[in-house]
């Protein structure tokens, strides 16, 4: 299609044009130019540019982390959604909108700088941004896949950990007592394995949430972490019927999103139950799992899922010379 003048005042979420029987907003068409102009019309030429960028700021010219985030974002989401409708960055940059010298230097301009934090600035993958994504992936993403839903805890411990405000240390100390208790009045004795997995793995989540927020100084939001975790950790998931493929996905997930320490002094323990013959599937997962980090710049977890690699062959090669056994996981 030919080009459209593009409004005094357009933000990029704005629809640009139809092509292929598809919407496509500016943003989709300066992301196109500038794929076309600049890297022959390939898409990873031009994320690799963003994600370089990312990685080597340059000092002298303001760029602002978040707004390339936001802009790789929806370059992932573009190139999905270009593939989806068959066609290419060229047939949005045709020769008469590479021919239009405002729409290029708008592409440009709009290539730089900071994007305003708003709905009218930002398309729907700019304002939830890949860290946000497999963050919450990793918390919530994989719990239909367990053999009983862990929403359902979930929701016994959201009114105490869903908070617009922060916690000080005195308020912190007092929900996590409550978090306690509620906790142990959940776990009945009658519960059966499958529902215990379930009550764990959701509390892991809301205390997760809850260090957000919280000032806990004091410890007890960490103690009460890991001692939890740990009892996650020694409940037999096999009994329940889960995929060996499902809950090391899951743990691997929550592995590469720790950073508060919650496993400081027990680092072995995230592969206390692995078995020899999934090995291998472990670390394709922490190898995929890096993979997809290192694509959108999120270094720092693609370290992580390294490491969980050497504590995974350092756990197993000190079960191979223990005796095996197992904690009751009961209080």
């Amino acid at each position: 299609m030919g080009t459209e003048q593009e409004p005094v005042r357009v933000y990029g979420p704005e629809t640009w044009g139809t092509v292929a029987g598809s919407e496509w907003s500016w943003w989709d068409l300066w992301f196109c130019l500038i794929a076309v102009k600049d890297h022959g019309g390939e898409l990873a030429a031009l994320a690799a540019e963003l994600a370089h960028r990312i990685r080597h700021p340059d000092r002298g010219v303001f760029q602002s982390r978040d707004s390339d985030d936001a802009r790789l974002s929806h370059l992932f989401d573009l190139a999905a959604r270009l593939g989806a409708a068959g066609v290419a960055p060229a047939d949005l940059a045709n020769p008469v909108v590479l021919a239009d010298r405002k729409i290029t230097a708008r592409a440009r301009a709009k290539f730089k700088g900071n994007i305003p934090n708003g709905t009218y600035a930002r398309t729907p993958p700019m304002l939830d941004l890949p860290r946000q994504r497999l963050h919450r992936r990793a918390r919530h993403g994989l719990w239909s896949t367990f053999s009983v839903d862990p929403t359902a805890f979930y929701e016994k411990f959201r009114p105490t950990v869903d908070r617009k405000r922060g916690l000080s240390e005195s308020q912190t100390s007092r929900v996590v007592d409550t978090l306690y208790g509620r906790v142990v009045r959940l776990d009945d004795p009658r519960r059966r394995t499958a529902e215990r997995l379930a009550l764990y793995r959701a509390f892991y989540t809301a205390a997760d949430e809850l260090a957000d927020i919280a000032d806990d100084s004091y410890g007890h939001l960490g103690d009460l972490r890991t001692e939890m975790w740990l009892v996650y950790l020694d409940i037999d998931w096999r009994e329940t019927g889960m995929s060996a493929d499902d809950y090391w996905r899951d743990l691997c997930g929550l592995r590469m999103w720790e950073d508060d320490g919650m496993d400081l002094g027990h680092e072995q323990a995230w592969f206390c139950s692995v078995q020899e013959d999934e090995i291998t599937l472990i670390e394709g997962i922490l190898s995929d799992l890096a993979e997809e980090a290192v694509s959108y710049v999120l270094d720092y977890q693609a370290d992580q899922a390294l490491a969980a690699m050497a504590q995974l062959r350092s756990s197993t090669s000190r079960q191979s010379s223990e005796t095996p056994g197992r904690r009751s996981g009961r209080k």
